[in-house]
C-alpha cells in the first residue's frame, strides 16, 4: 500500500475563467446553456455574475474531468496509526474531525459520530476526489458517502485516507483503482471568483424542512442532507454543480458552520425543479491555509418569496 500511495501526486486545482462577457452570453465556452424548466436537467447555466454551473457531461467535454464516481466498500483495512484496529478518521475539507468509520468484530461497518455514538452502516460508496484546502488531502483522501441506520439525516459524506480501502477485498481493490483512475483526477474545487459580499460566518442552510427538489421523473426528493450535521462536526456540504444541473447536487466538500465565507454569485430566480422552494449561492470559503486560502462551491438556501415570480 505504501508504494501505491507514493505514486499519487496532488491534482491541480481546476480554475475556470469567468468574465463579464460570459455572464451575458447564452452559452459557456462554445457550449449552449439552455435555461432549465420544470424538473428537466440542464446541461449548463450561468449565474448572475457569470459563474458557470456545469453538468457532468459539460465537465467531461470542457475539462476532461469526471465530477463523481461510485464504488462500493465492504470493509476498512487495519490502521497502523490506530494500533492495527480497523478504524479510520473521517475529516472535512479543512481536515477537521467528523467521526470514524470502523469495521467491527462482527465484520460489519460502523459509523461513529464525533461524540462517540455508533450507527450501523447500510452502505458505503467511494465518490472519488473532492475539494480540500490541503493538496495532499485532495490527492490522497477519498470522499465517502456513508449511509447508516438511525443516523441523523441518514449518515454523512466525509474524507478518508485511501489507505482505509481494504486491499484484502475485491471491493477495496476496485475502489482504489477507481479513485486513482478517475477521469481528470476529478473536478477538484469550483472556479475562483471575485467576492461581492462581506465576510460572514457560514450558517446552517436549514432547507430540509421547507424545500425539496424534483428527480428527473418529477418525483419530489428531500434535501435534508444539505442541512448542517451536528453529529458529524456540524458540517455543511458545498457542491461543484447544483440541483438544476444534476438533480440532488454533487457534494465535493464540507466545512463547519461558523467558517468565514463571502458571496461570489447566485441566481435571480428559484430553481425550477424545486417548485420555488430552493435557490443556490456561490461562496468563497476561507480556509486559513496560506497555500490555498479559499475554496469555492455552491450552497443551497431557501428561496425568498420575491424570487419566485
Amino acid at each position: 500500500m505504501a508504494t501505491r500511495l507514493a505514486r499519487l501526486s496532488p491534482i491541480p486545482l481546476v480554475l475556470l475563467v469567468v468574465t463579464a462577457a460570459a455572464s451575458a452570453a447564452t452559452g459557456f465556452e462554445g457550449r449552449r446553456c439552455t435555461p432549465p424548466s420544470g424538473h428537466r436537467i440542464a446541461d449548463c447555466r450561468l449565474a448572475q455574475h457569470g459563474t458557470p454551473d456545469l453538468s457532468r457531461a459539460a465537465w467531461r467535454a470542457l475539462r476532461g474531468a469526471e465530477v463523481t464516481i461510485s464504488s462500493r466498500i465492504e470493509s476498512v483495512a487495519p490502521n497502523l496509526a490506530a494500533g492495527g484496529t480497523r478504524a479510520w478518521p473521517l475529516i472535512d475539507s479543512l481536515a477537521q474531525p467528523m467521526g470514524t468509520l470502523e469495521t467491527g468484530a462482527n465484520g460489519r461497518l460502523v459509523l461513529r459520530a464525533l461524540g462517540g455514538t455508533p450507527y450501523r452502516v447500510t452502505s458505503v460508496r467511494m465518490r472519488g476526489h473532492g475539494c480540500a484546502a490541503s493538496p495532499d488531502q485532495q490527492s490522497r483522501f477519498a470522499l465517502l458517502q456513508i449511509i447508516a441506520a438511525k443516523a441523523p439525516a441518514g449518515g454523512t459524506q466525509a474524507f478518508a485516507d485511501i489507505a482505509a480501502l481494504d486491499q484484502a477485498t475485491g471491493s477495496g481493490r476496485a475502489a482504489l483503482a477507481a479513485f486513482t483512475g478517475q477521469r481528470g483526477g476529478g473536478t477538484g474545487c469550483g472556479p475562483a471568483g471575485r467576492e461581492i459580499g462581506r465576510v460572514r460566518k457560514l450558517a446552517d442552510p436549514r432547507v430540509g424542512a421547507t424545500a425539496h427538489a424534483r428527480l428527473s421523473d418529477g418525483t419530489p426528493n428531500t434535501v435534508t442532507e444539505y442541512d448542517a450535521k451536528p453529529a458529524f462536526g456540524n458540517v455543511v456540504y458545498f457542491m461543484s454543480n447544483t440541483t438544476s444541473v444534476s438533480v440532488g447536487g454533487i457534494a465535493r466538500g464540507m466545512v463547519r458552520v461558523g467558517t468565514p465565507i463571502a458571496k461570489v454569485d447566485g441566481f435571480r430566480r428559484c430553481d425550477p425543479n424545486s417548485d420555488g422552494t430552493l435557490t443556490w449561492r456561490y461562496w468563497s470559503i476561507r480556509t486559513g491555509v496560506p497555500g490555498r486560502p479559499r475554496l469555492y462551491g455552491w450552497i443551497p438556501a431557501r428561496c425568498p418569496a420575491r424570487m419566485r415570480s
